[in-house]
């Protein structure tokens, strides 16, 4: 039971399926991808932007959705420990809902990723997936609302603090981009997007695990709606 509850506070538990029944029938378009790994970061923020401090992740949530069932498979959450502005702001946790207390009791970045990658490797056993075009196995990609997630802010952070990330986050798929390419309309954020399919964003806006399950699904309706998803996006294009 103690090693149950320890990995639950790492967020390496998997979640029970969630099902989104958005399409009716199943015929839907062939997709390269059989998995998507949605992300959503939550960082250090102030109000004022200007010269403002680096940001750091405090939280780090991903869920595996299934593009032919359009089911959650698994989630993976944590509270990451900020040290370069270790204190949050007042705006910051107003925003996101992320108090000191539990980026205090959080993880630093670098273990983060151990947990994160430990997680993904068991998922990959369990659901036969793997990121390279060259290995046998179901496919499976990163995806993000934005570029910010992977193109900037993982990224820069590992920079600064010489961490080495997995290989698979330096490409992506770009949802806010596909969905405007798709349906040739510029959405005014991840709510706005599903306000625009008549559909409704549940939960809290800025909460990272709350932000990827919309996320999640927002794709499923798109692939409903016939939606090819591809890469968009790597660290070579964004720099």
């Amino acid at each position: 039971m103690a090693t149950k509850r320890l990995a639950k506070k790492h967020g390496l538990v998997q979640k029970r399926r969630i099902e989104h029944p958005l399409c009716p029938g199943t015929g839907q378009a062939k997709q390269e991808f059989d998995y998507l790994l949605v992300l959503d970061f939550e960082s250090t923020c102030w109000e004022v932007k200007s010269h403002t401090p680096k940001p750091e992740i405090i939280e780090f949530p991903a869920v595996l959705l299934d593009l032919q069932t359009g089911e959650i498979l698994a989630e993976f959450q944590q509270y990451v420990m900020p040290v370069e502005q270790p204190i949050l702001s007042s705006f910051c946790t107003a925003l996101t809902g992320i108090t000191q207390r539990q980026v205090e009791t959080g993880v630093p970045l670098g273990t983060c990723l151990v947990l994160f990658s430990r997680w993904i490797r068991e998922l990959c056993k369990q659901y036969h997936m793997t990121f390279s075009t060259t290995l046998p196995g179901k496919r499976v990609t990163t995806a993000t609302w934005s570029d910010w997630d992977l193109g900037i802010c993982l990224h820069q952070e590992c920079l600064r603090k010489k961490l080495k990330k997995p290989d698979f986050f330096n490409i992506w798929l770009d949802v806010r981009l596909s969905y405007k390419n798709f349906y040739r309309r510029s959405p005014k954020g991840l709510a706005g997007a599903l306000q625009d399919l008549g559909m409704v964003f549940k939960g809290r806006e800025h909460s990272g695990i709350v932000d990827a399950r919309n996320t999640a699904i927002l794709i499923s309706r798109m692939v409903c709606d016939g939606c090819i998803l591809t890469v968009t996006s790597s660290l070579t294009s964004c720099t």
